[in-house]
């Protein structure tokens, strides 16, 4: 008789290795994402939200738990189609900073081949109605200027085998949403005990900006 053939995928078992490490907090999150589906990453400018939520999809893709990293991230209601360009044009300038990360972890060289590869896909919200995430990460990156309607759509989009990080800041709401953001709801789940919720703290930015920004405000 033939000797079937091993359709099961191979799990690294190894750690795999980034170019750069996480602190306390951020690896506090890692443990998180593998206790819950569904994870909430919040903080400050600087506080390293998307590196974490980048290093941490990169790492579990690696040992082969998912098959795919999407992006995604709010966009000016509407405005999608009267951007120049094709979608991967029009995204651009949204995604860069996830992008950079992506790119800080890893070179950009990989980064580049996985996209070309469809192993990191990025889409915008608004045209999320219909799809399911199957055995992926998402990364919703600046979800606080998400109104509900939206949060809930993407929200709603997760499938079997997959994760979904949002990241944001309560201090950073877009002044077009102001108060129509999802913030207020999110908040809620805090201690609910349905999904992972962390605040990083540490500013990894230059310290300066801390003080500028507090004696501006202040005065």
């Amino acid at each position: 008789m033939a000797k079937q053939p091993n359709t099961e995928k191979r799990v690294l078992k190894t750690e795999p290795k980034l170019k750069v490490d996480l602190n306390e907090e951020q690896k506090e999150f890692v443990e998180l994402f593998y206790q819950y589906d569904v994870n909430f990453l919040l903080g400050d400018f600087g506080s390293g939200k998307s590196l974490a939520a980048v290093h941490t999809a990169l790492k579990s893709f690696r040992k082969k738990q998912f098959d795919s990293i999407w992006i995604t991230r709010p966009m000016l209601k509407n405005q999608l189609g009267a951007l120049p360009g094709e979608l991967e044009d029009k995204l651009g300038p949204y995604t860069f900073p996830i992008i950079q990360n992506l790119e800080v972890c890893q070179g950009k060289e990989m980064t580049d081949k996985m996209q070309k590869e469809g192993l990191i896909k990025v889409m915008p919200i608004e045209v999320a109605k219909g799809v399911t995430f199957i055995r992926s990460v998402v990364i919703v990156d600046e979800f606080q200027d998400m109104d509900y309607e939206d949060f809930r759509t993407i929200l709603t989009r997760l499938g079997n085998g997959s994760k979904m990080i949002f990241c944001g800041s309560k201090q950073q709401i877009a002044r077009q949403i102001n108060k129509s953001s999802c913030i207020k709801d999110v908040m809620r789940l805090e201690n609910s005990g349905l999904v992972g919720f962390k605040t990083l703290t540490a500013n990894h930015r230059n310290p300066v900006l801390t003080e500028i920004i507090k004696y501006l405000e202040n005065e």
